[in-house]
């Protein structure tokens, strides 16, 4: 009876070794597997020299944001290592435009994004490395946004609308347009991202009061632009475009 006692001890022993064994290889492994998942980096500071507030886009100009930074401010950021066998990493400059148009006092502050095609940041980013880039005054840019402007010429206040959709205006964040003053309002890019060269059809956009709802004429916008309506209560006229001038 004993020797069957001490028989049972002896595996009981060498299954739980085995099983200290096999924890002890997991732990490993799994070690193993985050230390071939941490993402190698290099430390790059930007320093915004314009006197524009910028986005930084990892990339191209449609690519995730590395950080955004205010005119004269400095900022450093961690950033993967070029790993793209020495073509290195680029880095697009997005400049957010105050237009100071005649809009009335109630619009708000209006901006538009620009890019200035020679202001894209190129180099190879080392591990571990630290490195300062400045960012410069755009000597011009090209501008990714469209608006439309709403002048209510009606008795009541109006809203713009698309398909059940009411949107904010752009400069203040207003719902309604009072009687008499402008709403201003950022043209949506799209499922396609953004307004191709030849511009986008806008189609279905009403202005809506308390007691009417009227279509506004269909128009194709591109960038840079800003579409002037004038809304009457009853009827909506297109009443001009004007360019947007980088001054």
């Amino acid at each position: 009876m004993k020797k069957i006692i001490y028989f049972v001890l002896i595996i009981s022993l060498m299954f739980a070794a085995c099983s200290d064994t096999d924890n002890s290889t997991d732990g490993n492994n799994s070690n193993n597997g985050n230390n071939n998942s941490v993402v190698k980096t290099g430390k790059v500071t930007f320093f915004n020299e314009s006197s524009y507030k910028i986005v930084v886009h990892q990339d191209a100009f449609s690519g995730p944001v590395l950080l955004e930074l205010s005119a004269g401010e400095s900022k450093r950021a961690d950033v993967r290592i070029s790993d793209n066998y020495g073509i290195g990493s680029t880095f697009s400059i997005e400049y957010l435009y105050r237009i100071n148009d005649a809009f009335d006092t109630e619009s708000g502050e209006v901006i538009t994004s620009g890019i200035d095609p020679n202001v894209q940041i190129n180099f190879v980013v080392e591990e571990n490395k630290s490195y300062t880039k400045q960012i410069p005054q755009p000597a011009n840019l090209e501008f990714r946004n469209a608006f439309i402007k709403i002048l209510n010429s009606s008795s009541l206040q109006c809203e713009l609308k698309h398909l059940g959709t009411v949107f904010k205006q752009t400069g203040n964040g207003n719902l309604s347009v009072a009687p008499g003053k402008t709403g201003v309002y950022k043209l949506p890019l799209g499922t396609e991202g953004g307004i191709p060269a030849e511009g986008r059809l806008y189609q279905n956009y009403q202005a809506v009061s308390t007691f009417e709802s009227t279509t506004i004429p269909d128009f194709t916008a591109k960038n840079g632009f800003i579409y002037s309506f004038t809304y009457n209560g009853s009827s909506v006229i297109k009443t001009g475009e004007q360019t947007i001038i980088f001054k």
